[in-house]
Order: structure tokens, then C-alpha cells, then sequence
């Protein structure tokens, strides 16, 4: 594990035992429940959510999946440890810690992949997407969500500020940076990316989101 690996295992180590009570709950669990509607959750074998943080949206893919696993894998052992402790007795469920650039799952074995609030965490996000779609099925989908320095100028200046003073933080990408980078990881987006501007919405301030849905 590199530098940056520790730095971001470390401070959501740290916040892992009150995730869950943060006061952004609600507003975390709102887009995330979104992003999951973008996937054909019944219809393939198999779930990812990478950066799973607690695994909520694991437990709600599970509900959906005929066949395969709901996984989740998070670069935080405590959060896997809380993720674990939070979910009842199902077969179809587990939790991995895990890099994004090192994904503990066979070529072509997922359908869905999801990774929400986090792709800004990565040091090398051309890898961590190419081993997304290297775990895809080939009819597979991956939904990516994140904040957007192109869509607020708020979310510009937070980019600015976590820069500088969070260790866990790498940048956020505008629309444009992150449908470069997930065609140069060779997958095709569907569409255009949509985004997402709210004002003073289930406790957060401002909101300023992309989402992009993504096949081979």
C-alpha cells in the first residue's frame, strides 16, 4: 500500500464507527439510490460497488439480485468491519478490503458495477477504471457518480480547499475530464453525462454532481 493509500485507509478508518450518523446520510443515500437505478440490477450476475463505505448500496442490490453476489469492497478495514457488522445473515452479500486499482474479482465476472463519492480519492483513476471494466461482463454496466468542479463554482472552491488540507483528496474531475478518461479506459459511455445542481437539498448546501453510465 503506497502513501495515499494509507492517508485515505486512515481518515475513513477514522470517521467509520459515526458514517452513519452523519448528518449528509440522507443526502448520500439519495444519489446513491439514483445511481442504482441506472443499473439492471435483476437482469445480470452479480454486484460491485467500489468504495462501499458502510455497504448500503451493497444491502439494496442485494434485494434485486437473482444470481451472483453483492460485493463491496473499500479501501477502509474498519469501514468493511462496520459494513459487515450492519448486515444480516445473506448468502448473496460480502465485503472485501480492497484498492480500486487492485479489484479481488475474475475478468468478466460482475454485471452491475457502481462507484459512488469516491472516484475522487483515486490517485490513478485510469487504473482503477480499466479494473472495472476488466471485472465486467461483457453486456455489463458501470454507473459513476461524483461531484463536479464544472457544474458549481462552490464545488470548484471545495476542490481548491481539499487539495491542499485533505489527505485523502485528489481532485474532482469536470464532465469533460471524466468522460476522457473512462473512453481512454476503453469503455463507451451511454449518452451524455448528466449533472446535477441543487441548492440547500436534504441538509447539504450545494450540489453539484455528475453521473455517467458506462458498457464495454
Amino acid at each position: 500500500m503506497n502513501e495515499h493509500a494509507r492517508k485515505s485507509a486512515s481518515r475513513f478508518d477514522a470517521w467509520a464507527s459515526t458514517y452513519d450518523d452523519h448528518r449528509l446520510t440522507t443526502w448520500f443515500r439519495f444519489y446513491q439510490a439514483l445511481a442504482l437505478s441506472k443499473l439492471n440490477i435483476s437482469e445480470g450476475s452479480g454486484f460491485l460497488d467500489v468504495g462501499c463505505g458502510t455497504g448500503w448500496a451493497v444491502r439494496e442490490a442485494a434485494k434485486h439480485l437473482r444470481s451472483g453476489k453483492a460485493c463491496g469492497i473499500d479501501i477502509s478495514p474498519k469501514m468493511i468491519d462496520k459494513a459487515i457488522s450492519q448486515t444480516q445473515v445473506m448468502v448473496n452479500i460480502e465485503f472485501r478490503v480492497a484498492n480500486s486499482e487492485f479489484i479481488p474479482y475474475p475478468n468478466e465476472s460482475i454485471s452491475s458495477v457502481l462507484c459512488t463519492f469516491s472516484f475522487h480519492h483515486y490517485q490513478n483513476p485510469l487504473i482503477a477504471l480499466s479494473e472495472m471494466r476488466r471485472v465486467m461482463r461483457k453486456t455489463g454496466k458501470l454507473v459513476i457518480l461524483d461531484s463536479a468542479r464544472d457544474v458549481s463554482s462552490a464545488i470548484w472552491l471545495q476542490d481548491r480547499w481539499r487539495r491542499y488540507f485533505e489527505r485523502s483528496h485528489v481532485k474532482y474531475y469536470t464532465t469533460n475530464e471524466l468522460k476522457i478518461l473512462v473512453e481512454q479506459a476503453h469503455l463507451r459511455p451511454i449518452g451524455n453525462v448528466t449533472t446535477l445542481k441543487r441548492f440547500k437539498f436534504r441538509k447539504k448546501l450545494i450540489t453539484g454532481l455528475m453521473l455517467i453510465e458506462c458498457t464495454k
